[in-house]
């Protein structure tokens, strides 16, 4: 179940009162600086739209999953070519991933859900944005794909990472796009041979991956086990970007400690494989690249944010 910041009624001594947020895991004292920082930056704001924003920066700090670092090897490690074979075989036929590699990572912390389309929807009013595929949303026949829970949708990096910046200059803390090195990491339960990023590393329709019947839409976030890591929707849902430039050679020149991907590029990776791949696709290894000149909205691409 999706923790959220708890709301609870509270009135201040002051002639003014105002609701006051608890959190599992920030003081009164770091709230309140938030609020105070949400104040600042949108003066303009109603008490209610300035509430609204400081409960999604709460609940973001709150929704993170602490990573101890380490090392691995990452990208392939390959797979029983049968069930219970000695013989190993590539887990796909990406050639991007097959060079494994050792990395070495600090401490971060990665979000447990997908960023969904209520928080992405207001980051965007706040900057002047129109709500996105608005012909889709003006169908009566489509709202089921924009129901507040669900993945928010994304046409490029750029303003993923946007939303991740805004969300860390609120809290001061540094949010990002997690690198691919710990999107992996994290996905495989700090490093392990771990094929699938479900609750038991297997996919299981109907108990850790949606039914058949629900592949052509994403889901509300957080309703299928989570990883062992506590992460939700690592393998469907949406395609996740991450903060590195593709690189088709990369894995082959990667520095160890800390790697965040090359210095340039025409493309940004994804991580994660959506829900229009079949499961058996959306390994831990699963790697894309997406190019930055999309002008369109898309269903399956999302992204989740992490402290570094």
């Amino acid at each position: 179940m999706r923790r959220f910041a708890l709301l609870v009624p509270f009135f201040l001594m002051a002639a003014c009162s105002s609701p006051s947020l608890t959190s599992e895991t920030l003081s009164e004292a770091e709230i309140a600086a938030i609020q105070s920082r949400v104040s600042d930056a949108y003066p303009e704001l109603s008490s209610e739209k300035q509430q609204a924003v400081t409960e999604l920066v709460v609940r973001a700090l709150d929704n993170m999953v602490f990573v101890e670092g380490g090392s691995f090897m990452m990208g392939e490690f390959g797979v029983p070519c049968e069930p219970g074979s000695d013989d190993v075989c590539m887990s796909d036929f990406d050639k991007s991933n097959d060079h494994a590699h050792k990395v070495v990572l600090d401490d971060y912390s990665l979000s447990a859900y997908e960023t969904t389309i209520a928080d992405f929807d207001l980051f965007r009013e706040l900057h002047g944005k129109a709500p996105y595929a608005a012909d889709l949303r003006a169908r009566e026949d489509r709202q089921e794909l924009f129901e507040p829970e669900k993945p928010a949708w994304t046409k490029d990096w750029e303003e993923a990472r946007d939303y991740c910046v805004w969300v860390g200059a609120l809290a001061e803390r540094k949010v990002d796009l997690p690198t691919e090195a710990q999107w992996e990491f994290a996905a495989r339960d700090r490093g392990k041979d771990v094929l699938y990023p479900t609750d038991n590393g297997r996919v299981e329709v109907g108990e850790n991956y949606p039914p058949d019947s629900e592949d052509d839409s994403t889901q509300v976030i957080g309703q299928y086990p989570p990883s062992p890591m506590g992460l939700y929707d690592l393998n469907f849902n949406a395609s996740e970007w991450v903060s590195d430039w593709y690189g088709e050679d990369y894995y082959e020149n990667s520095p160890e400690s800390n790697p965040v991907g090359p210095t340039r590029g025409d493309s940004k990776v994804m991580r994660g494989g959506g829900s229009f791949n079949s499961p058996e696709a959306n390994t831990t290894l699963h790697r894309e690249s997406r190019s930055q000149d999309s002008d369109i909205y898309y269903e399956f691409i999302g992204f989740r944010c992490g402290v570094r």
